[in-house]
């Protein structure tokens, strides 16, 4: 919601200048000038309001929903395609960021483990049933929005020893980059195989 009203204030604040300049000359009415104002003002509050957790949680936010969409539209017959001998198949990159999720939040955050996760005490890379891996990526990026949220800004930076990772928020920031590192990996594989990512329709 945040970077939404942050990115639409940004556009209007930089076109409203430029469509006023398009005459040789002309200078910028009250209205326009009015308008950047209030665009200018709608950027600062917005970024005043923003905190580590809310653009987090913003971020993850849309890799649940990318991530779950495409886990469903890729058909559970192609689940087990891989590019080359050795390297993830469809399924096993879904699962690998589904414990990752898990998995980071639960040593960073030192939280316990979510409940119902059966697949996570598994070998979860090893699961192909697609209602699963669906329910396994969806929780997991559930669990890790809600250990985020119940965290304060000053734990943000408390102290942990995550794969070489300093502070809880390097933990978590690493965590997105590396759900998103994968998601574009899934959607190459998806395209590959003849599937669209529902956002892209």
């Amino acid at each position: 919601m945040t970077r939404s009203l942050l990115s639409t204030a940004m556009i209007v604040a930089l076109a409203l200048p430029a469509c006023a300049g398009e005459e040789a000359g002309q200078e910028m009415t009250d209205l326009e000038a009015a308008q950047t104002s209030e665009a200018m003002t709608e950027i600062s509050e917005a970024a005043a309001a923003s905190t580590v957790q809310s653009e987090l949680l913003a971020d993850l936010s849309q890799l649940r929903e990318k991530y779950v969409d495409l886990a469903q539209a890729v058909p559970e017959s192609d689940y087990g395609w891989r590019p080359a001998d050795g390297v993830r198949s469809v399924s096993e990159v879904f699962m690998h960021v589904a414990a990752a999720n898990v998995g980071i939040a639960m040593r960073a955050l030192e939280a316990e483990a979510p409940e119902g996760a059966d697949w996570y005490t598994m070998d979860a890379e090893s699961i192909t049933d697609k209602a699963t891996v669906v329910g396994a990526v969806g929780m997991s990026f559930g669990y890790l929005a809600e250990r985020i949220g119940e965290i304060s800004e000053e734990r943000m930076m408390g102290a942990v020893d995550v794969f070489g990772l300093s502070t809880v928020r390097a933990a978590m920031t690493f965590t997105l980059a590396h759900a998103h590192e994968h998601l574009g990996q899934s959607i190459a594989y998806a395209r590959v195989n003849g599937v669209t990512p529902p956002w892209s329709m």
